[in-house]
Formats: structure tokens, C-alpha cells, sequence
């Protein structure tokens, strides 16, 4: 196992920091779009369903 880990080094340490940088982009993402809608009255409901 620790062969394994040694020859994968340096791609589990890139594809980490992939997800990380994906989940940064999508928080701040979020955190755009909550900024920007915050002050409007606008709310926003999903199209398509009727309950």
C-alpha cells in the first residue's frame, strides 16, 4: 500500500488541489449571487414545478 501511495503522490496531490479549487469556485460563486440578489426583492423559484 505504501508503494502505491508513493507512486500516486504527486497525482492524489493534484487532483486534491482540483477539488479544492473546484469547491472554492463554486462557494464564491454562490456567495456572488447571494451578494447581488440580496437587496433586490426578487425570489427566485425553480421552473416546471407545480405543488
Amino acid at each position: 500500500m505504501i508503494i502505491v501511495l508513493k507512486r500516486y503522490s504527486i497525482a492524489l496531490l493534484a487532483l486534491s488541489f482540483v477539488i479544492l479549487l473546484m469547491l472554492g469556485g463554486t462557494l464564491a460563486v454562490k456567495s456572488f449571487g447571494d451578494k447581488m440578489f440580496k437587496d433586490t426583492n426578487i425570489t427566485i423559484t425553480p421552473k416546471g414545478i407545480h405543488i
